[in-house]
């Protein structure tokens, strides 16, 4: 399988080759509109793309900043007095590889300002149920337009058309050589409605997905004394072991036991066990 960038292009082969001032939704994963992996639906000028960015997605609802679990963000005032006066959604982000530094800036309790300094709001949507996607995202323009001197770390996604599958391959290839995680493709005229959409598509040359530690394999060889691999469920209830990705220091110090961790596959096995699974890294809970 494959899977919003900000704006390139280059070559491959797709394997298989987004919403209303809505009563402003009770902060929860329930109450957004999520995107479905994209198994080789039908595309059109009617969709536009633009990068999938590795960060924290993070609402804001005028007054508020909470991840997508609707735990609150103790961001600093001059951060927060950058954003809309009216509720959007987005990613906080620090750049391409740069997840572990918005989930240690995100996790604090105590806002950091100079960590603060280096995360970016890059704004994708604006909850509105009564408006297609072109027109929210004309209206992040807009606002974007007017405050561009005085909300410097707010910045609105890049989207562009869908022009052929050829060219989509080309850019996912090189958002992915170029250390990006994959794509984000939206239907323009769809409206917001909370749940899985067919209106939001990701498209990853890999998969990643999160599973719980529930144990350990002792290493062998130079890992002798050390862990091999973790032990895994996932919330489907497979279990398999992942190795490949453990640093040394991972595996003198794994991640402890119910911890969730994100790792990369493949594809599965017709029993579901994800293969070439690696881990990426531990995952808070926000």
């Amino acid at each position: 399988m494959i899977v919003a960038t900000v704006n390139h292009s280059n070559g491959v082969s797709l394997m298989m080759l987004s919403c209303a001032s809505i009563p402003f939704y009770s902060a929860g994963a329930e109450s957004l509109m999520l995107a479905q992996t994209y198994q080789g639906q039908a595309l059109t000028q009617d969709h536009l793309v633009s990068e999938k960015l590795d960060g924290i997605r993070a609402i804001w609802d005028g007054a508020t900043l909470t991840t997508r679990n609707g735990t609150q963000i103790a961001a600093p005032d001059s951060f927060l007095s950058q954003l809309p006066f009216f509720a959007v959604e987005g990613e906080l982000w620090a750049g391409r590889g740069g997840f572990s530094v918005v989930q240690q800036t995100v996790l604090d309790t105590t806002p950091n300002h100079l960590a603060w300094s280096h995360i970016t709001f890059v704004l994708f949507d604006k909850p509105d149920a009564l408006t297609s996607y072109s027109q929210r995202y004309a209206t992040l323009l807009h606002w974007k337009s007017v405050h561009r001197h005085s909300s410097t770390q707010v910045v609105i996604a890049q989207q562009r058309e869908f022009r052929s599958y050829q060219s989509l391959g080309s850019e996912l290839k090189k958002v992915v050589k170029l250390g990006g995680e994959g794509l984000m493709v939206r239907n323009k005229h769809a409206v917001y409605i909370a749940g899985r959409s067919e209106a939001i598509y990701k498209i990853k040359l890999n998969q990643d997905a999160e599973a719980r530690v529930i144990g350990y394999k002792q290493g062998k060889g130079k890992y002798q004394h050390l862990v091999g691999a973790l032990h895994v469920e996932s919330p489907q209830g497979v279990r398999f072991y992942i190795g490949s990705g453990l640093s040394d220091e991972h595996r003198r110090n794994p991640p402890k036991i119910g911890t969730l961790i994100t790792y990369r596959y493949n594809d599965k096995t017709d029993n579901g066990v994800p293969k070439f699974a690696r881990f990426m890294r531990e995952r808070s809970e926000l």
